[in-house]
């Protein structure tokens, strides 16, 4: 039994240890910040990028924080695509697509929402 919990607590220091060796991830200061929307559906939903995570603001003060892992910049036609790829609590990893356009101090539209226009709070 002792030799279980210390195998155990060997596991978690080194998996531990491996989470601060994490490289620095280059989000793009344009897509800091908090970004909200006037769409009725989502009046009271934000989130925000930050340089470790990704925050979802599910209405009132509830909010999950996520690991941001990587992130991608593509270009389809005319627009900048960016996928940030985060963590879920269980390790697993998750997509955040969208469109950036620099117009109007920057507007975001999620792939799949293109008809949906987040901005940044100032």
């Amino acid at each position: 039994m002792i030799l279980r919990a210390l195998f155990v607590a060997l596991a978690l220091f080194a998996a531990l240890s491996g989470c601060q060796s994490r490289k620095e991830i280059g989000i793009p200061e344009h897509l800091l910040g908090v970004w909200t929307t006037a769409h009725p559906k989502y009046a009271d939903r934000y989130f925000e990028i930050r340089n470790d995570g990704l925050i979802l603001g599910q209405g009132g003060e509830d909010f999950v924080l996520y690991p941001i892992v990587d992130i991608d910049e593509s270009h389809e036609g005319g627009s900048t695509l960016y996928t940030i790829v985060h963590l879920n609590h269980e390790g697993q990893r998750f997509t955040f697509a969208f469109y950036y356009d620099p117009a109007n101090n920057g507007m975001l539209r999620f792939k799949n929402q293109q008809n949906i226009v987040w901005t940044k709070e100032k």
